[in-house]
């Protein structure tokens, strides 16, 4: 009978930088979604409405006759951002892709393999939170740029080279907007249960009440705070600074823009502060 040796021999190798260990984390939750059918269809569908105003904005530019919702950069602003459908189609998204990422990991108890692989808890979330505002950035800023790309290319507007870098910038500086707090309150609905359709119950029950809720309360109180109460009110009025007037926007809400800006950015802190406390409850009982 052989007789191997079993001596135990520390391991004595160099552990990858952290930005390495986070983009392990995203590559594999930004590909997950890819995966899935109906996400890819949902996702589509952002790039559809986009390129429905692109297709108009060619026969207005054909015909000589540019309408006022394709003129300058409304035709990102109202035509794409705000247009009706959108911030459904991106609730929609954001929870079949957020819902998930934690509470599958929390199911199968996977937090304990991520943390035995000298993944802090810190590059966990920083991944998560990551990997989803990567997406939903490519459901916004993409069909967006596409838009862009083809008013540039059509030359429906005779801008100067600076317009149309200012005008870059506010069509990332808004999907950014719209990305980064639905992307923390994804995510830390999803770090309150196991079950991946609980969260997204959860998180779309919560993004599409706020709407309804802010309607109910404005017809029956008719104060102006009671417009700050909805999500898309407060991210739509806050983008609407970063545009130069080429015309000017209506303002959404009675208000500036630092309202807002406090609103959201306390909500993404706060949502990221849940995911953290919720992970690190999940540590300590392990």
């Amino acid at each position: 009978m052989a007789v191997y040796d079993q001596t135990y021999v520390p391991w004595a190798g160099t552990y990858a930088p952290r930005w390495r260990r986070v983009a392990a984390i995203v590559s594999s939750d930004l590909a997950q979604p890819f995966r899935n059918r109906w996400i890819r269809l949902i996702l589509i569908l952002t790039f559809v409405i986009g390129g429905g105003w692109l297709i108009l904005l060619f026969f207005a530019a054909s015909a000589q006759t540019m309408p006022p919702m394709v003129a300058g950069n409304r035709l990102y602003r109202d035509g794409f951002f705000n247009f009706p459908l959108v911030p459904v189609v991106l609730g929609v998204l954001s929870a079949t892709v957020g819902a998930p990422l934690v509470a599958r990991d929390l199911r199968y108890n996977a937090l304990l393999m991520y943390f035995s692989r000298a993944i802090t808890r810190a590059d966990y979330v920083a991944g998560k939170f990551i990997a989803l505002a990567l997406f939903m950035l490519l459901a916004t800023l993409g069909p967006a740029l596409l838009l862009f790309l083809g008013q540039m290319g059509m030359g429906s507007d005779k801008l100067h080279w600076s317009d149309r870098l200012a005008d870059l910038g506010a069509v990332t500086v808004h999907s950014l907007i719209v990305a980064v707090p639905m992307s923390a309150a994804a995510l830390a609905f999803s770090s309150l249960t196991r079950r991946a359709t609980v969260a997204a119950i959860l998180w779309t029950s919560f993004y599409f009440a706020t709407m309804i809720v802010s309607e109910i309360l404005k017809r029956l109180l008719h104060e102006g705070w009671c417009e700050m109460i909805s999500w898309t009110n407060l991210t739509s009025h806050l983008a609407n600074y970063v545009y130069a007037p080429r015309p000017a926007p209506k303002p959404v809400l009675d208000c500036g823009w630092l309202e807002p800006l406090a609103i959201l950015v306390s909500v993404t802190v706060l949502s990221l502060a849940i995911v953290w406390r919720n992970i690190k409850a999940v540590e300590v009982r392990e």
